[in-house]
């Protein structure tokens, strides 16, 4: 639970699965913003990803519950889980500062940079804008200069090493019986193995 006039980071996504490469970047931006509490939404359905079938919710949070256990500022929050429909992050954005009352100072919005070039896309990106501290790190395969000069201005862009990680390639390492080489938690890849996901 999150205490009043502390600062949280939000790491919103499918996690389809959460790997290891979610789980550095949330301590990076810990790490370098102070951010006290750094917590996990898996998403019901992205906007963005409404064409794509999705692994079941309720196995997404299981997973991302295991991946954080080893993590004692992390949690997971299943608002966008319980939500009917689509999830908007402006929504979910405006929960958590009212719910904790907290300024927009205090809430550090943690993006990839892909999403970052559809971002104007989003459901209100201005307002979301206003009501957070938007962090962004790098993705492979995307480039930065891309991005309006406007959008970069507001934003921040964590320092952090490019983790050439991706949920789509773990999950198509499993259809074609590959070695994960620590991609995951081990708890996680275990769960997906007794579940038998992405097989």
């Amino acid at each position: 639970m999150v205490e009043l006039n502390k600062k949280i980071g939000l790491f919103g996504g499918s996690f389809d699965p959460i790997h290891n490469g979610h789980l550095m970047i949330a301590a990076r931006a810990q790490k370098l913003l102070f951010i006290d509490r750094v917590i996990f939404i898996p998403a019901a359905i992205p906007p963005h990803k409404q064409h794509l079938t999705l692994t079941n919710k309720n196995h997404r949070l299981q997973m991302a519950k295991l991946a954080i256990e080893n993590y004692p500022d992390f949690e997971v929050s299943d608002i966008e889980i319980q939500r009917s429909g689509i999830s908007y992050t402006i929504d979910t954005l405006l929960f958590f500062r009212k719910h904790f009352n907290l300024t927009s100072d205090q809430i550090y919005f943690i993006i990839g940079a892909d999403s970052l070039i559809d971002f104007h896309k989003w459901r209100n990106p201005e307002k979301i804008i206003e009501n957070c501290n938007i962090v962004v790190y790098d993705r492979a395969g995307i480039d930065i200069n891309s991005i309006g000069g406007d959008l970069k201005k507001k934003v921040s862009f964590l320092n952090a090493p490019l983790i050439d990680i991706s949920s789509t390639t773990i999950r198509n390492k499993i259809m074609s019986g590959k070695a994960l080489n620590k991609l995951l938690p081990e708890k996680v890849a275990d769960y997906i193995s007794k579940n038998n996901l992405y097989c």
